[in-house]
């Protein structure tokens, strides 16, 4: 028996019964540091342990060291739904679909002398490098069990990866979904009528909210199944909020900044446009540096503290923020 297959076979088999190091600490009566250590082959559990620990993962002790390995092992109903994951055809479909859509527009549009560049940019961005590089990125995660360049993984916290596989299944089908049909309805709307371009902007801001709710409403929704540890779904709860309210922020700064523009009739390249813009920036800067700060905070903090105190930093980040934005109101 290699020296190291018994604490990778008792990390592999409790998580394949979907159980947490506290869970099985719980039920073996010893420390979460003592899993820890079984499973990182400091240590080796005594002969009653390993034999408790067999009952526990439902397998022999033999299977458990590593000695036999048989079929229904390989075969089990975890194991299978493990290796049987694989991201949905679909949103291939989809992709070429507002292909097939981005081309019949060029030839429309062009036929009709209507075509517009900045319409077929605003297309172009939505297929390829939203679309398109997302199902090819979720897929590479999905199908190599590699999620370290997903935003907001952390190596060092424990995960049900079949969860977090489906969730970002779903994500991708979603946005693929979405993708689709803002690009199907740019393209008849600006073959139909050019006069109607404000509705360009509408389509893009619904694309933009619904491509970021989709990922909220998917990550809060799947906290109970991908987290092991109460800790991190507490953590994982808490900045949703933060999330939302940075978002909001976010979104303010660009409506202000357009509706700014419309009404004052600001060109792209005058003094004013640069003011407005710093100001936006500015503004950006500073909700971002609040909901970094505070995210750091709730990552510090521990669900046995009774109360969860806001990092003031926050708050002076999202008052500067909203200041900034007023300065523009006023220019």
């Amino acid at each position: 028996m290699n020296e190291n297959q018994l604490g990778e076979n008792i990390a592999r088999l409790r998580k394949e019964k979907g159980l947490s190091q506290e869970k099985v600490a719980e039920y073996m009566e010893v420390s979460r540091q003592a899993v820890t250590k079984w499973e990182s082959n400091i240590s080796n559990p005594s002969s009653a342990n390993l034999i408790r620990l067999a009952e526990l993962l439902d397998v022999s002790v033999d299977v458990l060291l590593g000695k036999n390995e048989p079929e229904d092992i390989n075969t089990s109903n975890d194991t299978k739904k493990s290796d049987n994951i694989k991201m949905s055809k679909a949103p291939w479909l989809f992709i070429c679909l507002s292909v097939i859509c981005i081309i019949g527009y060029i030839v429309i549009s062009s036929l009709f002398n209507i075509f517009s560049f900045g319409t077929l940019i605003c297309m172009f961005i939505i297929c390829f490098p939203i679309q398109l590089f997302i199902h090819i990125y979720f897929s590479n995660a999905v199908n190599n069990d590699s999620f370290s360049g997903i935003a907001g993984f952390d190596g060092k916290t424990e995960y049900n990866y079949n969860e977090v596989k489906k969730m970002l299944e779903q994500i991708d089908l979603n946005i693929g979904m979405h993708s689709f049909v803002c690009v199907f309805l740019l393209s008849v709307i600006n073959c139909v009528d050019t006069s109607i371009g404000w509705l360009n902007g509408l389509l893009i801001l619904g694309y933009v909210l619904n491509f970021i709710l989709t990922i909220l409403i998917n990550n809060y929704t799947a906290i109970n199944e991908i987290y092991y540890n109460e800790e991190d779904k507490k953590k994982a709860i808490k900045s949703i909020p933060v999330t939302i309210v940075y978002i909001l922020l976010l979104f303010l700064g660009i409506g202000i900044t357009v509706a700014i523009f419309e009404m004052k009739n600001i060109e792209n390249n005058s003094v004013e446009a640069l003011k407005v813009c710093g100001y936006l920036l500015g503004g950006m800067l500073a909700a971002t540096i609040g909901f970094f700060v505070e995210n750091n905070n709730i990552n510090k903090w521990k669900s046995d503290e009774k109360i969860y105190r806001v990092n003031k930093l926050i708050i002076v980040c999202f008052i500067m923020c909203l200041v900034l934005y007023g300065f523009m109101c006023i220019i």
